[in-house]
């Protein structure tokens, strides 16, 4: 039986146990883990297995879920086994200089959000604020508006009755609009449901390490539109991490060195919103964590990590996370298909800190 420390059953009971139609609770832990781990193995069916096979490896899930070994990301114990919503909790979305592309991601965010997912979205190809639109002779809000807009849908969205909506917008360092970008979030609680990060490359902390200015780039016709000094823009970043924690950075140069699909489906423009996994347009990742302070042994005179279990337990839990991708249910035909194509996991860990109490490490 899961013995769940009382503040871990108090939000499971409000967020992850299953409820009826009176909102009164009707799974347990164990149920939950139950629930869980026989709907993402009978995916292993789907690939030739026997029904027995996957009942065993319902067991192995169950089993590493129970011992609080492993978890899955909130969407999966919330929906998994529900037949409803998705059970990924990652995705970066694209967002084109368009009203009609800017409208399906206002839509797309609302459909991922609506059952738990967290959305990513960069803003470098929106037109600067003032640009003017040949197709109906106005002039163009801008992508700091956009980014407001996005944030009152995602507003409107409480994710599976659950927890409010989580987003990333990311800016190019280059965008004309980026000082008003870095600005954008001084007030705390200004666009509150959207964490911001400032995408940056070699080229500009080259810039800022010589004390030189940099272009700023229309994404509209690729003309440069002026020049702001490196180091004066770096200071206003670093002031505001300091302020309140916005904006953040992100080196996409260096996201996409290690992104070894980028020649077939383009490159990485965004991470989810805590920005632990950058991700390509229409992808979604499932993550999942490991909880290192269960790998330990303290019955001996000297504890030591239990490599063997700590070894199995990443095995299953690849599997798992593996599988979820085709147990999942998709907001839309683009996510899937991207997902699908790409099998994105993020697996990590958690419990480092205990363990190394456990392990009398100073």
């Amino acid at each position: 039986m899961t013995t769940l420390t009382t503040q871990a059953e108090t939000v499971a009971k409000s967020r992850y146990y299953l409820k009826n139609k009176d909102n009164e609770t009707i799974e347990t832990a164990d149920e939950m883990f139950e629930r869980v781990g026989i709907a993402i193995a009978k995916i292993d069916t789907r690939y030739g297995r026997m029904d027995a096979d996957a009942s065993l490896t319902a067991i192995d899930f169950i089993s590493m879920m129970k011992e609080l070994k492993f978890l899955p990301n909130s969407p999966t114990l919330m929906n998994a086994g529900t037949e409803q919503g998705t059970l990924s909790a990652c995705f970066v979305l694209p967002l084109e200089d368009s009203m009609e592309d800017i409208m399906k991601a206002a839509h797309d965010i609302a459909m991922v959000q609506k059952f738990g997912g967290g959305t990513g979205f960069a803003l470098s190809k929106l037109r600067p604020r003032g640009d003017k639109i040949k197709t109906t002779h106005g002039i163009a809000c801008g992508p700091i508006q956009v980014l407001q807009t996005l944030s009152r849908v995602s507003s409107m969205i409480t994710q599976g009755g659950k927890r409010d909506g989580a987003n990333m917008a990311v800016m190019a360092i280059n965008h004309p609009d980026i000082l008003e970008f870095i600005e954008c979030k001084k007030v705390e609680g200004d666009i509150h449901n959207f964490n911001i990060s400032v995408g940056v490359d070699s080229n500009f902390m080259k810039a800022v390490e010589s004390g030189s200015e940099y272009p700023l780039i229309n994404p509209n016709n690729n003309e440069v539109t002026g020049y702001l000094d490196a180091r004066e823009v770096f200071s206003k970043i670093v002031y505001g991490a300091w302020r309140n924690g916005e904006p953040g950075m992100i080196f996409l140069d260096n996201v996409n060195k290690d992104n070894h699909v980028i020649s077939e489906y383009g490159e990485m423009i965004a991470t989810n919103p805590c920005g632990e996994q950058p991700l390509l347009p229409n992808e979604s990742c499932n993550l999942g964590s490991i909880n290192l302070a269960n790998f330990v042994n303290t019955d001996q005179i000297r504890p030591y990590i239990l490599w063997d279990e700590l070894r199995s337990t990443i095995k299953t839990s690849t599997r798992f996370l593996d599988n979820v991708i085709d147990a999942n249910y998709y907001a839309t035909p683009d996510i899937e298909k991207m997902t699908k194509a790409t099998r994105k996991i993020g697996l990590g860990v958690m419990g480092f800190a205990d363990m190394l109490t456990q392990l009398r490490v100073a």
